[in-house]
């Protein structure tokens, strides 16, 4: 889709000016988003509301459902509505309706977050991802920290979305509001045509494709994948290779004086290129 032919009728899909989540690898695994494979994830878009409320109400688990990429608003997108979205997809199997779906992922193949209408932000409550206890409790540093409980982000409304392994669920962020006003009109739309049944009205659907590969989850012989194997990684020929990058931050620590009762060894924090 393209922000200049929304509004006419089309059979293929153009790109979408928009913000792409990425994945982060870290010391014990990975954190952020991503397609299952390198092949491109496609659904109709669906408002993520109905998508649940349709989810807890079929008791009928491992059925076929026609491949959907939720759309919510930036103040929805928080760790508990995607949970509900992750929960929901596993009990179903994708169906083929817009192409072989054989990455054995659920229904769900993506997340559209939209800006929130400047018109409309008074009273919004905007969460933030990062937890209470940023450099603490839930995050791959949690043992190493120094007063991992302090929660310091209560005021935001930490809910710890940034550390959560979104693998499978490419996600983006729509910027522009008339756009964004638009697929959320669109997905409200469709998600109405369902009533009560994930399967009704197909076509015709606005759809939304996602072409987000950053790295695997695990090697071939079932290795969790972590910033180690990702900065150390060696094509066929045994030359070094890395497919990330180093990032500061977090990445990055430092001791007044010399710690005395334990070593302390470097924390990398990477992102896939």
């Amino acid at each position: 889709m393209s922000a200049a032919t929304l509004n006419k009728p089309f059979n293929n899909l153009e790109k979408l000016p928009h913000s792409p989540c990425v994945t982060l690898y870290h010391r014990n695994g990975r954190v952020g988003c991503g397609t299952l494979e390198r092949e491109v994830m496609t659904g109709r878009l669906l408002h993520w509301s109905a998508v649940v409320s349709n989810g807890a109400s079929n008791s009928n688990a491992q059925s076929s459902v026609p491949p959907y990429v939720a759309v919510l608003d930036e103040a929805d997108y928080t760790t508990s509505s995607i949970e509900m979205l992750q929960t929901f997809s596993s009990n179903f199997v994708a169906g083929d309706d817009y192409g072989p779906v054989n990455d054995g992922g659920g229904p769900l193949r993506g997340i559209l977050v939209l800006s929130t209408d400047p018109s409309s932000i008074d009273g919004v409550t905007f969460p933030s991802p990062e937890p209470f206890a940023p450099q603490g409790e839930g995050t791959p540093m949690e043992n190493l920290s120094v007063g991992s409980s302090y929660e310091w982000n209560v005021n935001n409304n930490g809910d710890g979305l940034t550390f959560t392994d979104m693998a499978g669920v490419p996600t983006v962020y729509i910027e522009d509001s008339q756009t964004a006003n638009y697929l959320r009109i669109v997905a409200s739309e469709q998600a109405n045509s369902i009533s009560s049944d994930l399967n009704a009205a197909v076509y015709p659907s606005v759809l939304s494709e996602f072409n987000y590969y950053m790295g695997p989850s695990e090697t071939t012989d079932g290795t969790k994948v972590t910033s180690q194997q990702c900065l150390g990684w060696k094509d066929l020929d045994g030359n070094w290779s890395p497919k990330c990058l180093p990032l500061g931050g977090n990445s990055v620590w430092a001791a007044a004086g010399t710690p005395v009762t334990r070593r302390y060894m470097p924390i990398h924090q990477s992102q896939l290129m």
